[in-house]
């Protein structure tokens, strides 16, 4: 059986998705599922949809099943697995299946480079995890949450300068920049705050650093 879903249903599907409708979403899935319990895309959904209402228990067993259908060699299936084991604070766990992702990628993928940075950076691994960070960013620096994150990172390592610089490459940008399952606006408001707070450092400490 076909394994794709027809392009007016993932619309359909993509809308519901975006109104919380996961119930509704969920239905239109389940049509394909029970004429095809293997349709990977139609389980791709399953585990977005999961992963979004926070049951990522569940989203694991669809993404669990279609990697070993695949014998763990499908970057897209393994990343997504890492992102869900990054969910539930294994680390560990994520950096294995990111990190054979990069493998399999080449390290060529900018979104897998920037979750497995940010997985060595959570785990303890900080500057590798900037230092990947940079490298997804040098790969694709139109992605509004690349930014995002290495603002966020800079300031946790209080280095505001780098901090700033990023802020302003933002606002220069910000036209230009790709979101996914954001509106800019939802950037526009956490940088503003970031940017808040480090004017409040200053107030207290010259940013030398």
């Amino acid at each position: 059986m076909c394994s794709y879903i027809p392009n007016q249903l993932i619309d359909e599907i993509e809308q519901l998705k975006e109104l919380g409708r996961f119930d509704d979403a969920m239905k239109k899935i389940n049509t394909i599922l029970f004429r095809d319990p293997t349709n990977e895309d139609a389980l791709l959904q399953v585990t977005d949809i999961q992963y979004r209402q926070g049951e990522i228990g569940k989203a694991s067993k669809a993404i669990d099943f279609l990697n070993a259908k695949k014998k763990n060699e499908d970057p897209l299936g393994l990343y997504i697995k890492g992102v869900l084991e990054m969910e539930k604070n294994n680390r560990l766990e994520a950096k294995h299946y990111l990190q054979k992702a990069i493998e399999l990628t080449k390290a060529e993928n900018h979104e897998i480079i920037r979750c497995y940075g940010l997985c060595q950076y959570w785990y303890g691994n900080r500057e590798k995890g900037i230092n990947l960070l940079k490298d997804s960013f040098s790969l694709n620096n139109k992605d509004a949450e690349i930014v995002y994150n290495l603002i966020e990172i800079y300031i946790l390592e209080q280095n505001y300068k780098k901090a700033k610089t990023m802020i302003n490459y933002f606002y220069k940008n910000r036209d230009k920049l790709q979101t996914i399952d954001k509106d800019i606006e939802y950037y526009d408001n956490k940088i503003s705050l970031f940017e808040k707070f480090i004017n409040t450092q200053q107030m207290f400490t010259p940013i030398t650093k």
